[in-house]
């Protein structure tokens, strides 16, 4: 009984001199009675907008393939088969890639997913 009265007030005692603590900030990132400040390097939005330009980019090595494609159908005299090839090649292996890298985070999310 003694010993549990001695632990209470010695809890006590502990929870006064927290009380007191005070934090000082020296430095500017530390937060003290103001709000958080937003920082401008949002990951999230940064990984979105990467991930948007690189589907773009794609795409548009899809779009001038079949374009010059075309033009190489319809208009054969103004189109050099090499640049045809090239950007045929070019919008393939983009578009292999773009597929890879699809596979593989679907994989690494399942992953995660069945983790336990």
């Amino acid at each position: 009984m003694i010993s549990l009265l001695n632990m209470q007030s010695g809890v006590q005692g502990i929870e006064k001199s927290v009380e007191n603590v005070v934090m000082r900030t020296t430095d500017s990132r530390h937060y003290g009675n103001q709000k958080a400040h937003k920082l401008d390097d949002d990951v999230t939005g940064s990984f979105e907008n990467a991930l948007k330009e690189a589907v773009q980019k794609v795409n548009n090595l899809q779009v001038d393939s079949d374009a010059l494609s075309k033009k190489m159908i319809y208009e054969p005299e103004s189109v050099d088969i090499h640049n045809v090839m090239i950007a045929q090649q070019k919008a393939e292996i983009s578009l292999s890639l773009a597929k890879t890298v699809r596979d593989e985070a679907i994989r690494a999310y399942r992953e995660l997913v069945n983790m336990r």
